[in-house]
């Protein structure tokens, strides 16, 4: 059995880890590089022979979960190769790219069983997903075995309280793993206040509900909440909250459809707003969600929304500026608050500074409000002790902050892109 990691040992984001033994071929996570704070974009010029150019040279393709530093290449990838993922990943991957326009169906196979699927068998060699805790919704960790040995990926984490105990029922009472491939993006992270704004990074979804709902009660006004519209365990959590506080949230026609059925498990039932035009010929692929959702009568715009009587709480994106304000001038409520609930350093891009200009012009107080989806140094440690691999390799992590990895375990190997390591 071998691994190579093609990209990611001294960076965060862009994932492609290949696992193999001599008569099979995996890919593991097929991430695009992350932009730059002020792009949307980032030209990604990446080729690896046999799996996005020339003939198809591996067996198939697993996705740990739908961020695009994981998944940006998959329209990519050769046709002929199997892509798999979780159910709902390849939902909410297909919903983004109907409203992207971009190339939707990538994913081929999927993960059956809930958080803790069975296992699948490529060739000789086995893979079991193993459901984890993340800001994005349907993640997983993925363990491989071959050649009698036990490799563990982890994608990206934030809490594993139960993996080590599904790991070593999986290889066995006697069996080791050998090797401990982890994510470490938070593994020197640092908190801080940007701009003045009270900041406030909580450890767990928890908190964040429980911060939320004090929030919501001390304004009188509406709440305009800026997060990812895939932050599934975010959502929930501000979900929670309005319930405690008897507020109705209030989602655009992109997240309704995000979330879907997921939503049916919500304590308090949203109401569907639409913050932009839809036209049939202009966007046909996000038409048939406007239909959908309008022919259930559950749809309104901007002077419906704002003329309810309900205190609300609306999810924005910072797309929404002219139907933020279209809002505000027919409402004319006081007291109003922005909850910034995403990474810090977005606010030096500039479409996070136009909306925090937006509400300082407004007199629209601006808190952050926020929990990282990615373990902190005291979570990794404590997965790697437990775990107790006999090999290390970190990835998705800053390269100055890699030799962290070397005071945690005492054969911590610092593989580079592009090399291989037999196991």
């Amino acid at each position: 059995m071998y691994l190579k990691i093609h990209r990611g040992t001294t960076q965060i984001g862009g994932n492609i880890i290949e696992i193999g033994t001599e008569n099979t071929h995996l890919i593991f996570d097929a991430g695009a590089n992350l932009p730059l704070l002020d792009t949307r974009t980032c030209s990604d010029l990446i080729e690896i022979e046999g799996l996005t150019c020339g003939k198809a040279a591996y067996d198939a393709v697993f996705i740990s979960h739908h961020h695009n530093d994981h998944c940006g290449l998959l329209d990519r990838i050769l046709p002929s190769i199997p892509i798999w993922a979780g159910r709902e990943t390849a939902r909410i991957l297909d919903v983004i790219a109907d409203f992207t326009n971009e190339k939707s169906g990538c994913v081929t196979d999927f993960f059956t069983g809930g958080g803790n699927c069975p296992s699948t068998v490529i060739g000789d060699i086995t893979v079991t997903p193993i459901g984890v805790d993340h800001s994005a919704y349907d993640a997983y960790m993925f363990l491989i075995q071959a050649d009698g040995k036990n490799i563990l990926y982890t994608g990206d984490y934030r809490v594993v309280e139960d993996v080590p105990d599904v790991v070593q029922r999986l290889i066995g009472v006697a069996g080791n793993l050998d090797v401990l491939i982890t994510e470490g993006t938070n593994i020197r992270a640092v908190q801080r206040a940007r701009g003045g704004t009270l900041n406030r990074t909580l450890r767990d979804e928890r908190m964040v509900e429980e911060e939320a709902s004090k929030l919501m009660e001390a304004h009188e006004g509406t709440i305009f909440l800026l997060c990812s519209s895939t932050n599934e365990a975010r959502i929930r959590a501000i979900d929670a909250a309005c319930q405690r506080v008897e507020r109705i949230p209030c989602y655009d026609l992109f997240l309704t459809a995000v979330r879907d059925d997921l939503a049916k498990t919500d304590v308090c039932k949203a109401q569907p707003f639409v913050s932009s035009g839809v036209d049939e010929e202009r966007t046909p692929r996000i038409y048939p969600y406007f239909r959908r959702y309008y022919g259930q009568r559950a749809l309104v715009g901007v002077e419906t929304l704002a003329k309810l009587p309900q205190k609300q709480v609306i999810l924005i994106r910072t797309s929404m500026l002219k139907f933020i304000e279209k809002y505000l001038e027919i409402r004319n409520s006081k007291d109003d608050l922005l909850i910034y609930s995403m990474w810090e350093g977005y606010k030096d891009t500039e479409p996070v500074k136009q909306l925090l200009n937006f509400c300082a012009a407004h007199e629209i107080e601006t808190v952050s409000l926020h929990c990282s989806g990615h373990a902190y140094q005291r979570g990794i440690k404590g997965l790697i002790c437990r775990l107790k691999p006999t090999t290390l390799i970190p990835i998705h992590c800053d390269s100055a902050d890699r030799t962290l990895f070397e005071q945690m375990h005492s054969n911590c190997v610092m593989l580079q892109d592009g090399k291989r390591l037999e196991v």
